[in-house]
């Protein structure tokens, strides 16, 4: 049986046990309700209460695989140790900021900041969330400044609009869950078959990993 728990910084946290091929998440959400009550329901709530904590149950099949997932949207935590004593069990993350917002655009690079501070890169997945997609001409924060600091980070990256589709919400969490499950994998992995694993990535890397002028790539990003 494993178990993986995922807390996002603006802000997820996700259990995930395996047991007889059937997947249980554990989801914590706190600032962005919408993004989950879109995700959950494929409704919009543009008024919802923040001083509360709200407990959702929900069933999904992603890659042939049942998964019940259970989110706690949890009102924000002000003490920074509250923080750091989610992060300290957490393997993936969703950090979510408004693309309307430099704040908490901000707020979502700290964040990532200190998961990176406090975690190994290897052992966790990571999704920069930029909502509001729909509200462009409001926008404050660019594509390309969401796609530069998921690339200085490591980790995937999407921009959705919670009032508006709900697809791009599922589509962004699917790509998560799949990665996460790799993740997973990989660590459950003897040390020896992770050295091997690690060398023929490095490999490919050096072959397929930098273009003719020897920069880096970023990471494959989608507004949706």
């Amino acid at each position: 049986m494993r178990r993986y728990f995922l807390v996002s910084a603006a802000i997820f946290d996700f259990f995930r046990e395996i047991t007889n091929g059937v997947a249980f998440l554990l989801f914590a959400c706190f600032l962005t309700p919408s993004v989950t009550v879109r995700y959950l329901t494929k409704r919009y709530i543009g008024e919802y209460s923040s001083s509360r904590d709200f407990v959702y149950r929900h069933g999904v099949i992603y890659d042939n695989v049942t998964t019940e997932v259970e989110i706690l949207d949890t009102s924000k935590c002000d003490k920074r140790g509250c923080l750091y004593e989610h992060l300290r069990w957490g393997d993936a993350f969703v950090v979510v900021y408004s693309i309307c917002d430099k704040a908490s655009f901000e707020e979502a690079a700290d964040y990532l900041q200190q998961l990176t501070k406090l975690k190994l890169p290897s052992y966790y997945t990571i999704l920069l969330l930029g909502n509001k997609s729909d509200l462009d001409h409001a926008r404050e924060i660019s594509v390309n400044d969401g796609q530069e600091l998921s690339f200085r980070y490591s980790c995937q990256f999407y921009e959705v609009s919670a009032a508006e589709n709900f697809a791009g919400v599922s589509l962004a969490f699917q790509s998560l869950i799949r990665e996460a499950r790799s993740t997973q994998l990989f660590r459950a992995l003897p040390l020896r078959r992770k050295l091997g694993v690690n060398s023929v990535s490095k490999a490919l890397g050096n072959i397929f990993g930098k273009n003719s002028k020897g920069e880096r790539k970023k990471r494959p990003s989608l507004s949706i």
